[in-house]
C-alpha cells in the first residue's frame, strides 16, 4: 500500500463555501454507517483524515480532501441518520444537490454500501443521482472480510442487482486490513484520466 499526500482542503455548508479547484472531484456517499470515513482513511493509508465517530452520521457537511494533488475526495454526510426526519432530509437534499448539478468538477461517485446488506432506497436514489449528473459510478463493497468469499459474491451480485449496475463497478473491500483499495484505486485513476 503506497503512501498518499492527503489534506483537508475545505469543509462547505453550502456552495459559497466549496473550494476554488481545478481538479477532478470524486464524492463519497453512503449510509451512516457504512464506514465511509474508514475507506477515505484507507485509501491514503491515514488513521483521522475522514472522521469517524462513535456516533454514526456526525458529518452535516460537505468535506473535500486533496489527494496527491490530483483529485479530490468529496466526503457526503452518511444518509440514514442524517435524513431520518423530513427537516433533516430536505437539509442533506440542499446540501447535496446543487453540488451534482454545479460542480463541473465532478466526474464521480464511489457508492460505500456494506457487503452484508440489501441496498436501501436511499442507495438507489443516490445512484440515480450520479446517472442524472452523467457521474462514473463505483460501488465499494465494504465489510468484505467479514464474510466468506462466496457470501461476498453472491452479495455482491444481490447489491448490483439491487442498484442496477453492472457487477465490473463493485469492488470488495476491508478497510482496516487494506484488501481492495488497490483495485479500487486503479478504477479512481482510470476515473481521473478520463476526467481531466
Amino acid at each position: 500500500m503506497q503512501y498518499h499526500e492527503a489534506k483537508l482542503l475545505a469543509t462547505a455548508a453550502n456552495e459559497s463555501q466549496w473550494p476554488k479547484s481545478d481538479l477532478c472531484e470524486i464524492i463519497f456517499a453512503g449510509r451512516s454507517n457504512a464506514g465511509k470515513s474508514t475507506l477515505i482513511n484507507g485509501l491514503v493509508n491515514r488513521k483521522n483524515l475522514a472522521y469517524s465517530g462513535k456516533t454514526p452520521g456526525k458529518t452535516r457537511l460537505l468535506n473535500f480532501f486533496i489527494v496527491d494533488n490530483r483529485v479530490v475526495f468529496t466526503d457526503a454526510p452518511g444518509y440514514g441518520y442524517a435524513t431520518s426526519d423530513a427537516k433533516s432530509a430536505l437539509a442533506f437534499e440542499k446540501l447535496i444537490d446543487p453540488y451534482f448539478h454545479n460542480r463541473r468538477q465532478l466526474k464521480g461517485m464511489i457508492l460505500v454500501a456494506d457487503v452484508r446488506r440489501v441496498p436501501s432506497e436511499d442507495d438507489i436514489t443516490m445512484v440515480e443521482y450520479a446517472r442524472k449528473a452523467h457521474l462514473s459510478i463505483i460501488v465499494a463493497c465494504t465489510k468484505a472480510d467479514k464474510l466468506g468469499q462466496g457470501a461476498v459474491k453472491a452479495n455482491m451480485k444481490k447489491i448490483a442487482e439491487t442498484l442496477g449496475v453492472n457487477e465490473r463497478l463493485l469492488v470488495p473491500v476491508a478497510s482496516l486490513k487494506k484488501t481492495g483499495m488497490d483495485q479500487l484505486w486503479q478504477m479512481i485513476d482510470r476515473l481521473v484520466e478520463q476526467g481531466q
